[in-house]
């Protein structure tokens, strides 16, 4: 019970209440968490009160409001390892997560102006975007542009649900030999922003990928827009013991 005579705060006691019950799997993920009312009542406190509670727990990361439904226990994030050179459906299939792909706009060959970071600034490339979902939920949207002369008859073939990776690997008989990535929080303009789910307002995670090939530098460049919400992207990390 919540100690009034404590120089803690009611609404820190109730949150750490509520925490320990969450991690003793008294509300297991996906669980609905009393409401406030509910909560006050039990508890002999006012309904502002048990709102900070839960306002502690929601920036923990531990529940999450669902607007008409109430206070629920978030699901347990799944790790992604997204940053190998193995590719994004690569990583799905890894974790047992089955995905569907759908492409935004078919590959076509497109100049490339004012985007400094894009190594085919200035110059043409094979273009094209993609949405990945899980269970109807975009999760990952992606842009990729492609060396013309080392892809040659890229715009010509089927890729919806196909692994990019294994594409460059199965049909071009290319294997990247070094990577470079950069990550960031980004704003998406609305446009974009809408298709993964968000407002322009709802922070992600943004990765610029570039691959280079034997004799083919910088020849792959993408960036992926990574919603978090529902799932932590990792990076796996080989160490060399001596």
């Amino acid at each position: 019970m919540l100690n009034p005579q404590s120089p803690v705060p009611l609404y820190h006691q109730l949150a750490d209440i509520l925490s320990e019950q969450i991690r003793s799997g008294t509300y297991k993920p996906g669980n609905v968490i009393p409401s406030e009312t509910h909560m006050a009542k039990q508890y002999g406190i006012g309904r502002p009160t048990v709102r900070q509670a839960l306002d502690t727990l929601v920036k923990k990361g531990l529940v999450e409001r669902k607007r008409g439904s109430g206070t629920f226990v978030k699901q347990k994030a799944h790790p992604i390892d997204l940053f190998s050179l193995a590719g994004t459906s690569q990583a799905f299939l890894e974790s047992r997560i089955d995905t569907t792909s759908k492409h935004l706009e078919k590959v076509f060959l497109k100049e490339i102006c004012d985007d400094k970071n894009n190594p085919f600034n200035g110059k043409t490339a094979f273009f094209l975007s993609r949405l990945t979902l899980v269970k109807k939920d975009p999760v990952l949207l992606e842009e990729f542009y492609f060396f013309p002369q080392l892809f040659p008859g890229l715009d010509k073939m089927d890729l919806d649900n196909r692994s990019l990776s294994q594409v460059v690997s199965d049909h071009y008989y290319l294997k990247p030999k070094i990577g470079h990535q950069t990550f960031k929080i980004s704003f998406l303009p609305e446009t974009m922003a809408s298709i993964l789910g968000l407002t322009k307002n709802d922070p992600v995670l943004e990765v610029e990928r570039t691959l280079s090939f034997p004799g083919a530098d910088k020849a792959v460049f993408s960036r992926m827009y990574c919603r978090t919400d529902q799932f932590v992207f990792s990076q796996t990390i080989g160490l060399e013991t001596t």
